[in-house]
C-alpha cells in the first residue's frame, strides 16, 4: 500500500487542530458546575451516552481528517493512562495536554530546540511532584473521603457517605464492585470473606430452605482441577470427614450425573452433608483462582499438573473455614483457614503484576489484552483481601444509571488515592498554587527555561476551566484566592471562598501529579514530530458498493 507523507509545520498544525477539537468536548465536563455531554450510540435505536467523564467523551470522537484524529487519540492515551491508573483526572489531564501542546509547538516554530524544551519540562515535572508531595495534607479522615468523593461524582453527598464507609470497612486496597442497581436508590453491602458468583451444582444442596440456601459450620474444602467423574473416587476422603463428623464442600471443575446423583441421595438422606460448587474464573485463569482458594483455605489444590489422584487425598490436604453460605449464583466462604503472612507476600506480589501491566506503554500488547488481565488481577487481589464491597448504583432510567456509575466508579479511586499520597486544594487550584515553586528556577539554557516556562503557564489551565466552566469572573476569583493563601479553595456550587478542608473542596494529590506527568510525557514525544507517515486509502475497493443493493439482494438466513 502507497504511503504519503506530511511535514512539519503542516503536521504538527493538523495534529494540533485534532487536539484541540478533542479537548473543547472534553474540557466542558471539568468541575462540579461542568455540563454534560451527549453521544450518540454507535448502534441505531439504542439509547445514546449521557456522561460528565472526560475520557468517555475522548474516547468517542474519531475525526474525519486521519492526521488530526492522530492528534486526537495523542489525548485519549493522555486520559487512558491516567484513568488506568487512578480512574480519576482525566479531563484535568486533557485540558493540561492541550494547553502544553499549544504553548509548545508556538515555542518549536519560533526556532527552539524540542529536545531542549523536553528537558526543560521534565526538569520543571520533578520539582512539581516534589512539591506535591512534600505540602501535601495526610491523615486523611472519613469527613474528608465524603468530600473528595462528594466533589468528584458531581457533588451527591449522598454518594460520598456511603463510598467513605466503603474505604472505612475496605481500606484503600479493598475492591469495590460496582453494579447497575434495579431501584432509584444507591445499595453498598460489605461482604466480609471470599465471595465469588459462582452457586451450587444442584438445589437439592439446599439446607436453608427459607432463604435457599445451602449452610456449610466448619467445612473441610476440596480443591479439584479436573472433572468428577466416578463416585468411588469421593468415597476414601468422604470417610475421612466423616469420622470428624464435619461436612465437605467439592470445589471442582465439573462433576458428572453418576457421581453427583449419590452425593446428592446421601446429602438429602443425612448420611453426610455435602456441597459442590465451581471454581472462580473462567478459561486459563480458573487454575489460577483454584490456587489462590488453597492459599486463602489452608489447603492444597489437587492439580492434574502434578499427578495427584484423588484416591489418595488425605485430610491435611483440604482446606477448612468457619463458614460457607452458597446460593443459586454465589458462594461466600467466612473464616478462611489460611496464613495470613502468606496471604499478604501472595497480594503483595500480585500487586507488583498489576503495577506492571499498568506502566506498559501504547503498543506494548493489546489495549483489550492488558485491560482483561489487569481486571483479572485486580479481582483476584480484591478476593485475597477477605473482604468485597458491592455498589448497586441506583437512578431512574438505564441512561442516567450508567453515567452515574462511572462517575461514582472514578470517585471511589479517587479517594482511594487520596489515602495513598494525601490531599491538597481542589478545583485546579492545588496545581496553580504550585507554580510558584518554578518561579525561581534557572535552567542550563534559555530553551529549557523556556520549557519551565511553559509547564508554569500550563499549570493554570484547569483552574481557568473550572471558573469558565461555572460561569464566573476567573480574575477576582485567582486575586482573592492569592489573598487568601496557599490553602484556599473556591467552591464553584456555592461560590464561595474558605480553607479547602471546611468548604470540602478536595483533590488528591496523587490523581493531580499522574495528570501532569501524563500530560507532559505525551506532549514531548507531540515536540518531536518532525513528519507523519500515512497510508493512502485505495477507493477501487469499494468501487461499485452499494448498501441498498447488498440488503435487497442478501440471502435470507432462515432459509
Amino acid at each position: 500500500m502507497s504511503k504519503h507523507i506530511i511535514y512539519n509545520p503542516e503536521a504538527r498544525q493538523r495534529l494540533l487542530q485534532g487536539m484541540d477539537t478533542v479537548a473543547r468536548a472534553a474540557a466542558v465536563t471539568l468541575g462540579g458546575n461542568g455540563p454534560a455531554v451527549l453521544i450518540q450510540h454507535r448502534t441505531d435505536g439504542i439509547a445514546p451516552v449521557f456522561t460528565r467523564d472526560g475520557v468517555t467523551v475522548a474516547n468517542a470522537i474519531i475525526l474525519e481528517d486521519r492526521i488530526a484524529d492522530l492528534g486526537g487519540r495523542m489525548l485519549r492515551d493522555v486520559a487512558g493512562t491516567v484513568s488506568r491508573q487512578v480512574g480519576d483526572g482525566t479531563t484535568t489531564a486533557i485540558v493540561l495536554a492541550r494547553a502544553l501542546a499549544a504553548a509548545c509547538l508556538k515555542s518549536v516554530a519560533a526556532g527552539f530546540h524540542p529536545l531542549e524544551l523536553k528537558k526543560g519540562l521534565e526538569l520543571g515535572l520533578t520539582l512539581v511532584e516534589q512539591h506535591l508531595q512534600k505540602h501535601a495534607v495526610v491523615g486523611v479522615t472519613s469527613d474528608w473521603i465524603e468530600h473528595i468523593a462528594a466533589v468528584a461524582c458531581k457533588n451527591e453527598t449522598g454518594v460520598g457517605e456511603l463510598l467513605a464507609q466503603a474505604l472505612s470497612e475496605l481500606g484503600h486496597e479493598g475492591a469495590m464492585s460496582f453494579q447497575l442497581g434495579n431501584g432509584r436508590e444507591d445499595r453498598l453491602d460489605i461482604v466480609e470473606g471470599i465471595q465469588y458468583d459462582q452457586g451450587y451444582l444442584s438445589p437439592y444442596f439446599v439446607t436453608d430452605k427459607t432463604n435457599n440456601q445451602c449452610v456449610l459450620e466448619r467445612p473441610y474444602i476440596l480443591l479439584y482441577d479436573r472433572e468428577i467423574t466416578d463416585m468411588l473416587d469421593l468415597v476414601p476422603i468422604l470417610e475421612q470427614v466423616s469420622e470428624e463428623r464435619r461436612p465437605l464442600l467439592i470445589i471442582a471443575e465439573s462433576i458428572q450425573d453418576q457421581a453427583l446423583a449419590p452425593l446428592l441421595l446421601n446429602h438429602i438422606r443425612g448420611v453426610f452433608q455435602v456441597a459442590a460448587i465451581k471454581p472462580p474464573g473462567f478459561g486459563d485463569k480458573r487454575l489460577d483462582r483454584l490456587q489462590d482458594l488453597a492459599l486463602l483455605t489452608g489447603g492444597e489444590a489437587i492439580l492434574a499438573a502434578r499427578s495427584q489422584n484423588l484416591e489418595r487425598v488425605d485430610l491435611a490436604q483440604l482446606g477448612q473455614a468457619q463458614r460457607v453460605v452458597i446460593s443459586a449464583e454465589q458462594t461466600t466462604i467466612v473464616g478462611a483457614a489460611g496464613d495470613a503472612g502468606a496471604i499478604t507476600l501472595h497480594r503483595q506480589n500480585l500487586g507488583k503484576e498489576a503495577d506492571a501491566v499498568r506502566e506498559r506503554k501504547p503498543g506494548q500488547g493489546s489495549p483489550t489484552g492488558n485491560r482483561h488481565e489487569l481486571e483479572e488481577l485486580e479481582e483476584r487481589m480484591a478476593m485475597l483481601a477477605g473482604k468485597v464491597g458491592q455498589f448497586q448504583v441506583g437512578g431512574i432510567t438505564d441512561v442516567e444509571i450508567k453515567e452515574r456509575l462511572v462517575r461514582i466508579e472514578n470517585a471511589y479511586r479517587s479517594a482511594q488515592a487520596a489515602l495513598q499520597e494525601g490531599v491538597m486544594p481542589g478545583g485546579g487550584v492545588g496545581l496553580y498554587n504550585a507554580r510558584g515553586v518554578l518561579a525561581g528556577v534557572i535552567a542550563a539554557n534559555a530553551e529549557q527555561q523556556q520549557g519551565v516556562a511553559i509547564l508554569q503557564q500550563a499549570m493554570a489551565a484547569p483552574l481557568l476551566q473550572v471558573l469558565n466552566n461555572a460561569g464566573v469572573n476567573a480574575d477576582a476569583v485567582i486575586a482573592r484566592l492569592a489573598e487568601g493563601g496557599s490553602s484556599q479553595a473556591y467552591d464553584t456550587l456555592r461560590q464561595r471562598h474558605g480553607d479547602f478542608i471546611d468548604i470540602g473542596i478536595i483533590d488528591p494529590v496523587k490523581v493531580a501529579r499522574l495528570a501532569l506527568r501524563s500530560a507532559v510525557s505525551t506532549i514531548a514525544t507531540l515536540m518531536g514530530t518532525e513528519s507523519v507517515v500515512m497510508d493512502v486509502p485505495d477507493p477501487s475497493i469499494m468501487a461499485g458498493y452499494s448498501p441498498e443493493w447488498a440488503a435487497a439482494t442478501r440471502e435470507d438466513p432462515r432459509i
